[in-house]
C-alpha cells in the first residue's frame, strides 16, 4: 500500500496563493540557510525545488506579515515581531506563505504560533515553536523539532531525528526504512502513531508512565517512541 502524502500538502498545494501582498525573488547562489523568527507565523509551505532563484509569496493581513524579508550572510531571513499587532488588531484571515529554496537549504525556525509544511529538502531542519504544527515530507538526515503544544506529521524521516512535544500528537510514516536511522519521538501528553513499511522489525515495550516502545529493523534502523500520557500505535502500510 502506498504511503499517502500528509493532508497538509493537499489542503495547501503549490501555487494556491491568490492576491499576494508579498511576491519577492532573490538569487539562490550562496544561500545555505532559511532562518525564520516571528511571533505569529501563519501557514508556511517550504518547497525545496529552487535552482537559480528563491521565491517568497505571502498573503494575509499586512500587520501580521513579516516586517523584514532579506538575504544576508548566506541566509534568507524571514523576521517579524507581530504579537502586539495580533493582540491589538486580531486576525480575520489566514496567513499563507509559499517559499521555494534550493534542496540543500538548512531551515532554522522559531515562532510563537504557526504551521510549517515541508515538501522535500535534504538540509538540516531545526524548528522550535510554542503552539503549532509541523508536517509534510522531508529527506533531511538531521531533524530537530520542539513544540510546547502542537502536532507533528512527517513522512520519510531518516538519519537522525529528535521530536519533542509537551502536549500534542505525532504521526510518522515511511515507505522504506533503510540504513542506520535513529529516530526519537517524545510526547508528554498525547499519542504517537508509527506507520511502517513491510520490513522485518522487533518491538519492545518498556514502562507504563512514561510508556516507551523501541523498534529495530533488520537494516539497522532504530525508532524510540515515548509517551507520558497517551498511546503508541504501530501500523503497517
Amino acid at each position: 500500500m502506498a504511503l499517502r502524502p500528509p493532508k497538509s500538502l493537499s489542503t495547501f498545494p503549490k501555487g494556491a496563493i491568490r492576491n499576494a501582498q508579498i511576491d519577492q525573488r532573490f538569487p539562490a547562489e550562496g544561500i545555505r540557510e532559511f532562518r525564520i523568527d516571528v511571533h505569529t507565523l501563519g501557514n508556511m509551505l517550504i518547497c525545496f525545488d529552487a535552482e537559480d532563484e528563491i521565491s517568497v509569496v505571502a498573503a494575509g493581513e499586512s500587520h501580521l506579515l513579516p516586517q523584514r524579508l532579506f538575504c544576508s550572510g548566506g541566509a534568507l531571513r524571514y523576521e517579524g515581531s507581530n504579537f502586539v499587532s495580533y493582540l491589538k488588531n486580531g486576525q480575520k484571515q489566514k496567513i499563507l506563505i509559499e517559499v521555494h529554496v534550493p534542496p540543500e537549504t538548512k531551515v532554522l525556525a522559531k515562532f510563537t504560533a504557526g504551521v510549517v509544511i515541508l515538501d522535500g529538502g535534504r538540509g538540516d531542519i531545526d524548528i522550535r515553536g510554542t503552539f503549532g504544527e509541523v508536517s509534510g515530507i522531508t529527506h533531511s538526515s538531521k531533524v530537530r523539532i520542539k513544540l510546547q503544544t502542537g502536532d507533528v506529521s512527517l513522512n520519510e524521516l531518516q538519519g537522525e531525528a529528535e521530536l519533542r512535544l509537551n502536549v500534542g500528537s505525532a504521526t510518522l510514516g515511511w515507505t522504506e526504512l533503510a540504513g542506520p536511522n535513529r529516530i526519537h519521538v517524545h510526547c508528554g501528553f498525547g499519542g504517537i502513531d508509527l506507520l511502517l513499511p513491510a520490513v522485518e522489525f522487533a518491538a519492545h515495550d518498556e514502562g507504563v508512565l512514561p510508556r516507551t516502545k523501541r523498534i529495530t529493523t533488520s537494516s539497522g534502523s532504530e525508532i524510540t517512541a515515548v509517551a507520558g500520557m497517551g498511546s503508541i500505535d504501530v501500523k503497517h502500510w
